[in-house]
C-alpha cells in the first residue's frame, strides 16, 4: 500500500541520521508488516519493551508509538552518551535501565520523532506536527495499565524492521500506527481508479476540527479538498478541478467574505457555486456573504442530510454531478 511504501522510504532515510546521533553505522532493514493490535503484538512476546509515545497533531490526530525491546534501549542510551563500546555490551547484558542510559535514549527518540516529522510532513496534504510526549517501559504483565483500552484494542499495522549496528547484535525497529490514523494520512493521495466522485469539494476552514468532520461526512460521495488558510484556496484550484467551494467566514488574515468576493473576480473561479458557513451567522453577515458572490449560507453545526443537500442543489444547478 502507499501507507506501507511510505514508511519504509521513511525509515531508510533516518537510518543515516540515527548513526550520527550514536556515532556508529545504523541500518534498517528487512521491514516487515503486521496487522494486529498492540495488546496482541506485547502479549506475545517474550521481552520487555520501552515504548515512545509520539502524539500526532495539525490537521491529523492520534498516536504513534516508536517501540524498542530494553536492551536495545540500553544498546542505544549508552551509543549516545558515547561510552566504550565493551561498556554498552555489559550494560545491555545487565538489562537495567540507569537515569543517565534513559535520558539519552529519550534524546534519541526525540530526534527520531523530528526526523518522522521532516519526512511525513512534505508528503502528507495536510498539516502535521509529532511530538514525543512519554517513554514508559511496558511488558505483558502491565500493558493494560500502560495503555488505554481504545489503543490496546485498536487495529494497528505496526512495522518491524532490522535494527543493524555493527560490533552489536541485531534488534528490533518497531513503530506502530493506528490503521485509521493510517488511512487518514493517505486518504488524499491513494489512487482508486474506478471510483467515481459526485462532484470534487474545496473546504476551506482555519479548524482542524471542522475540516476533519466535513471530510468524514463528505469522503464516501466527493473528492474532499482541504486547506486550512484563505491564502492557499488559489493554489488548490489551480492544482484540483473543484466543483464548488465551501468557505468559514472567521479565519484570520483573510476572512471569508473577502476570499469569496477574491474568488468571484478570479476567472478562474468566477462561476464555481460558492457556499459560506458559520457557526454564529448575523442577518449581516449572510448579507455580505450574498453581496459577495456566495450562492448559498449553512449554518454551524450542520447535518450530513443539510450538507449534502446544499451541495446537491448547486452542483445539479451547474450540471457537474458525477465529475470522475
Amino acid at each position: 500500500s502507499k501507507l506501507e511504501e511510505t514508511l519504509v522510504s521513511t525509515f531508510s532515510r533516518i537510518s543515516s541520521d540515527c548513526g550520527k546521533l550514536t556515532n556508529k553505522q545504523f541500518c534498517l532493514t528487512n521491514p516487515t508488516f503486521h496487522s494486529t493490535t498492540l495488546n496482541s503484538f506485547i502479549k506475545n512476546a517474550n521481552t520487555g519493551y520501552v515504548m515512545a509515545k509520539l502524539a500526532i497533531e495539525g490537521f491529523y490526530e492520534g498516536e504513534m508509538y516508536l517501540v524498542f525491546t530494553v536492551k536495545e534501549a540500553i544498546t542505544i542510551g549508552s551509543l549516545v552518551l558515547a561510552l566504550d563500546d565493551a561498556v554498552v555490551r555489559d550494560n545491555a547484558g545487565k538489562g537495567t535501565l540507569g537515569d543517565d542510559c534513559l535520558d539519552a535514549f529519550k534524546e534519541f527518540t526525540n530526534q527520531v520523532c523530528g526526523m518522522l516529522d521532516n519526512e511525513l510532513r512534505p508528503k502528507l496534504p495536510n498539516p502535521i506536527h509529532l511530538k514525543l510526549t512519554s517513554i514508559a517501559s511496558i511488558d505483558k504483565e502491565n500493558v493494560n495499565s500502560v495503555l488505554s483500552n481504545e489503543i490496546l484494542n485498536d487495529d494497528c499495522l505496526i512495522l518491524t524492521a532490522t535494527m543493524r549496528i555493527p560490533g552489536f547484535d541485531d534488534g528490533l525497529f518497531i513503530l506502530s500506527l493506528s490503521k485509521l490514523v493510517g488511512e487518514e494520512f493517505f486518504s488524499e493521495v491513494i489512487e482508486e481508479n474506478n471510483k467515481q466522485y459526485k462532484g470534487t469539494i474545496l473546504v476551506v476552514d482555519d479548524s482542524n476540527t471542522d475540516l476533519r468532520i466535513i471530510r468524514k461526512l463528505l469522503g464516501n460521495e466527493y473528492k474532499v479538498v482541504v486547506t486550512d488558510n484563505s491564502n492557499n484556496a488559489l493554489s488548490k484550484l489551480q492544482k484540483d478541478h473543484i466543483d464548488l467551494v465551501l468557505i468559514d467566514v472567521h479565519m484570520p488574515g483573510v476572512n471569508g467574505i473577502t476570499l469569496c468576493e477574491r474568488l468571484r473576480r478570479n476567472a478562474m473561479s468566477h462561476e464555481i457555486p460558492i457556499i459560506i458557513c458559520s457557526s454564529s451567522p448575523t442577518q449581516e453577515t449572510v448579507m455580505q456573504a450574498i453581496r459577495a458572490g456566495a450562492e448559498d449560507f449553512l449554518v454551524k453545526p450542520f447535518t450530513r442530510q443539510k450538507l449534502i443537500e446544499k451541495i446537491n442543489k448547486h452542483l445539479t444547478n451547474n450540471n457537474i454531478l458525477f465529475h470522475s
